[in-house]
């Protein structure tokens, strides 16, 4: 019997000990679903910090280069100072996407790392959305006045159907991969984390 019980006692400190193991390897994982899920987006993070660097070496050259023509100098200014507040929530936003981790082995730790994904990932999708319905329209007239001031004789004021409809179709393009980068790197990513956490749930629901 004493025998038995030892048994009994082995099998259990045996058991408890590979719980740790079997928690690490599950949070392993999840983590490696996120990861190949928020690929897109921390891809996103990168193209769009390149293009606002593009952007700001562009006004910058605009601002040296034209320091004496006055509207191109405010416009040059204008569309720098624009765009440094989607630069800053960015470079804010996906630093905290990038570094959330799990921070223990308890299974809570792990449900709350996919919550904060998402919501990192939603409130910087929602402020995208928000601050991108103004800044697009301004920045778009900004560069059509600017490219028709440096390289249109007359520059709008000669053309402004020309102008016009350069403007239209900036806007339209801008629409049209704006809505396909939103889907690829916010909406697709969002949608698979939301499948994950229905699937945790629903284990964790099972298991109990």
């Amino acid at each position: 019997m004493s025998t038995l019980d030892e048994y009994k006692k082995q099998w259990g400190q045996s058991f408890c000990e590979s719980t740790p193991y079997d928690q690490l390897t599950f949070q392993k994982v999840i983590k490696k679903r996120v990861n190949q899920h928020t690929r897109s987006s921390m891809q996103y993070f990168w193209a769009s910090f390149a293009f606002q660097i593009l952007i700001y070496a562009l006004c910058g050259h605009m601002v040296i280069r034209y320091w004496f023509v006055m509207p191109i100098l405010l416009l040059s200014l204008t569309g720098i100072l624009l765009y440094i507040p989607f630069t800053v929530m960015l470079l804010k936003k996906f630093k905290r996407f990038a570094v959330v981790t799990i921070v223990s082995n308890e299974t809570s730790s792990t449900y709350e790392y996919l919550l904060e994904k998402q919501r990192l990932l939603e409130n910087f999708f929602r402020f995208k959305k928000q601050y991108e319905f103004f800044l697009i329209p301004l920045i778009s007239a900004i560069g059509v006045f600017l490219v028709f001031a440096i390289y249109v004789p007359g520059g709008v004021q000669a053309f402004p159907f020309g102008a016009v409809i350069t403007y239209l179709i900036t806007l339209l393009s801008c629409y049209l991969a704006i809505r396909a980068e939103n889907y690829k790197s916010f909406v697709r990513p969002l949608a698979q984390i939301k499948e994950i956490l229905r699937e945790y749930e629903t284990g964790a629901s099972i298991q109990e």
